[in-house]
């Protein structure tokens, strides 16, 4: 067994310590990153993408627990440092920012860099599951994929007409 992980053998193990991390970040998301999120924005729009992306990663969690179920009987989790680590870094810049349009700014930066993360986790677990012969899990993860890539798209339009707002120097 690894120091911080454990020693991974196969593929198997290695997808399902990655559903493990995914699970983690999910929860992140859901209690700490958007509620934070939502309440920080000052764009109603922004708000509005934010609180339906929460909606999202609630089912993502729920989906996550599923696969988990069903592939070791139990949903534990091993905690994503990377998630945790985006959500305070976008964080602290949210509460730098003074102007509350660049606040908005920022919080789009840090929703887009969780969106990337996601994206290349979830896009991951769905070819492993399809390797693995876990067709039912590949498909719910390729859902989940898809929504990522559509909060990723709302972002970055909400971004063509938030940032141009923000103050320039």
């Amino acid at each position: 067994m690894g120091m911080f992980t454990p020693d991974l053998n196969n593929l198997r193990e290695l997808y399902k310590t990655m559903l493990q991390r995914s699970l983690s970040s999910e929860r992140q998301i859901v209690e700490d990153g958007l509620p934070a999120m939502i309440e920080d924005s000052t764009n109603a729009e922004l708000k509005n993408a934010f609180r339906t992306h929460l909606g999202e990663s609630k089912e993502h969690v729920s989906r996550l627990e599923r696969i988990l179920r069903e592939n070791e009987g139990e949903a534990n989790t091993t905690k994503c440092k990377v998630t945790a680590a985006l959500i305070s870094e976008g964080s602290s810049a949210a509460k730098d920012a003074k102007d509350q349009t660049l606040r908005d700014v920022v919080l789009i930066a840090a929703g887009n860099q969780v969106e990337h993360h996601e994206i290349a986790i979830y896009g991951t677990l769905r070819n492993l599951a399809i390797i693995l012969g876990e067709a039912e899990h590949a498909a719910l993860l390729d859902k989940t994929l898809e929504e990522e890539k559509h909060a990723d798209k709302v972002l970055t339009e909400l971004s063509e007409q938030i940032n141009v707002a923000a103050p320039v120097a």
